[in-house]
C-alpha cells in the first residue's frame, strides 16, 4: 500500500511510503506525491491485469504466457525415458532442447514398454519427474524436520552427483507446468510438491525474514525464535548472544562460524536489534545457504517463464499457481481435528465456522489451509497426518479477525454478532491475511 504523511518537516514537501508488508519500506518526500501515488497505483494495476484478486491474476497470466510463446507451434516432440533411472533419463533426452521444444507437445515413451502417449504416459512422466525432484528420499530437495507435513526447501547438503544442472532441469521442469498450465484443458498440469514459504517467496524476488521459520522450521522456531522474542536480552543473564551463525556437523561438534553482518562476533544482540538478527539468520539459513541452488532454479524456470510474469503473485497466490488446490474432504476435516474452548458463545462460532467451511470452495479451503498450517496442500493421508492436529481454539476478543499460529496448526476465532460478520471475517483473514495480516 501507498500511505500518505503530511509531515513536512524536511522542507521537502510531503512525505509518503510505499510498503508491502515484507520488504523494507520505501519512504519519499515530494509536493507531487499524490502524482506519483496515483502513477504508481496504474502501473501496479496494469502489471497484475487491472485486478488484486488470485483467480484474475491467474488468466491475466495465463493470457501473457500464451501471447510471449505465441511463435513455437504446440507440436509433439518425442521424449524416451528409463522407468528406473527417470531422473538421469529425462535430462539426458531434454539436454538440447531450446525453448520451443520445450513448449512441445510432449510424447513420452518409456523404454522397454508397449504403450501410444495419447497423454496418460506424459502425465505420469510429470508425476514420476516430479516426486524424483522434489522428494526429499531423492536429495536434490530437502525438509528441516521429519513429520510428514513437512515443507521442502533446496538442500545445501545435497549428495555429490547431484550438481545445480539439476536444480536448473528442475526449474525447467516447473516452467513447463505453468505452460501446459496456461495451455488449459487436458494439457492442465500441477507440481506435486510442498515448497517451504521462503523458497517460493525467492522464486519471486521477495525478502526473506524471520517470520517464515515459522511455517519452514517450525521446531526452530519454538525452541530457539520465539525464545529470543519472548526474552528481555537486556537484562538476561542466561542469554549472551552475537551476530553470528555457528554450524554443527551431525556429531554435534562446531564446524564454523559465520558473522551474520561485518565484524558480528563481537556485536552483542539487544532488544533494539533481535529482530536483525532474526532477519540475518532467517537471511542466512534459507537464503544465503541455497543461493546458487535456487539461482540456478531460477535460471531453468524463467527460461521458460518471464520472471516479471510471476512477480504480480505472493508466495501463497505463487503455491497455489504451482500447486493447485488439492481435494479437500469436509468430513475428514470434521472426523480430525481438536476444539478448545466449550463456552456457549464458542460453541455457536464453532457451528458458523462448519456451516461457512460447508459452503467453501476449493479455492478457499487451500486459503485457509495456508492461513492455519502454511501449506496449501495436506500431506498425503488427508487432515489424520496433520502434525499437530487442525486445532480451532476459541479467542478472547470480539469483532477481531482470526488469527492463526502455523507452527501448531491453530485457528483462533474470535466471538462474533452474527453469522454474516463471522462469515466476512474468515473469509478476508484467509485471503488478505495470510502475510502479515492474521498470522501471529
Amino acid at each position: 500500500p501507498v500511505s500518505n504523511n503530511n509531515n513536512n518537516s524536511n522542507g521537502h514537501g510531503a512525505i509518503f511510503i510505499i510498503d508491502d508488508g515484507c520488504q523494507p519500506k520505501i519512504e519519499l518526500a515530494s509536493k507531487e506525491r499524490n502524482v506519483i501515488a496515483a502513477t504508481f497505483t496504474h502501473f501496479l494495476l496494469k502489471n497484475i491485469g487491472g485486478s488484486e484478486t488470485f483467480k484474475d491474476k491467474q488468466d491475466f497470466f495465463y493470457h501473457e504466457v500464451r501471447k510471449f510463446h505465441s511463435n513455437y507451434y504446440h507440436e509433439k516432440i518425442a521424449v524416451k525415458v528409463t522407468r528406473e533411472k527417470i531422473l538421469e533419463s529425462s535430462m539426458k533426452a531434454t539436454k538440447h532442447f531450446s525453448v520451443s521444444d520445450w513448449c512441445g507437445n510432449f510424447e513420452v515413451t518409456f523404454q522397454g514398454e508397449q504403450g501410444i502417449d495419447w497423454g496418460g504416459l506424459r502425465r505420469e512422466w510429470f508425476e514420476l519427474i516430479c516426486s524424483a525432484l522434489f522428494d526429499p528420499r531423492g536429495g536434490l530437495f530437502c525438509t528441516f524436520h521429519d513429520k510428514r507435513q513437512a515443507l521442502v526447501h533446496p538442500n545445501p547438503n545435497r549428495p555429490p552427483h547431484l550438481k545445480l544442472k539439476h536444480f536448473e532441469f528442475a526449474g525447467k521442469v516447473v516452467g513447463k507446468c505453468l505452460y501446459e498450465s496456461a495451455l488449459g484443458g487436458t494439457y492442465r498440469q500441477l507440481v506435486r510438491a510442498r515448497f517451504s514459504r521462503s523458497f517460493l517467496a525467492q522464486l519471486i524476488g521477495l525478502r526473506v525474514h524471520y517470520k517464515y521459520f515459522e511455517q519452514d522450521d517450525p521446531d526452530l522456531y519454538l525452541s530457539k525464535i520465539k525464545y529470543i522474542l519472548d526474552t528481555d536480552l537486556d537484562t538476561s543473564d542466561n542469554l549472551e548472544l552475537y551476530f553470528v551463525e555457528e554450524i554443527y556437523d551431525t556429531s554435534g561438534q562446531l564446524v564454523k562460524t559465520v558473522e551474520l553482518i561485518p565484524n558480528g562476533a563481537k556485536t552483542r544482540v539487544t532488544n533494539a536489534t533481535k529482530n536483525q538478527y532474526l532477519d540475518a539468520l532467517a537471511q542466512q539459513r534459507l537464503c544465503n545457504n541455497v543461493r546458487e541452488e535456487i539461482d540456478s532454479f531460477l535460471k531453468g524456470l524463467n527460461g521458460i517463464i518471464p520472471d516479471n510474469l510471476l512477480s504480480i503473485f505472493d508466495e501463497n497466490e505463487l503455491e497455489l499457481l504451482l500447486c493447485g488446490t488439492g481435494e479437500y474432504s469436509i468430513a475428514d476435516f470434521r472426523a480430525n481435528h481438536i476444539v478448545n474452548g466449550g463456552s456457549p458463545e464458542f460453541r455457536r462460532v464453532l457451528g458458523w465456522f462448519w456451516a461457512a467451511v460447508g459452503n467453501f470452495s476449493q479455492t478457499e479451503m487451500a486459503r485457509l489451509l495456508q492461513f492455519t498450517t502454511g501449506c496449501s496442500q495436506l500431506p498425503p493421508g488427508g487432515f489424520q497426518e496433520l502434525n499437530p492436529r487442525f486445532q480451532i481454539t476459541a479467542a478472547p476478543t470480539f469483532g477481531n479477525l482470526p488469527t492463526a499460529h502455523t507452527c501448531f496448526n491453530q485457528l483462533c476465532l474470535p466471538d462474533y454478532e452474527s453469522y454474516e460478520q463471522f462469515e466476512r471475517a474468515l473469509v478476508f483473514a484467509t485471503s488478505e491475511g495470510t502475510e502479515g495480516f492474521g498470522m501471529v
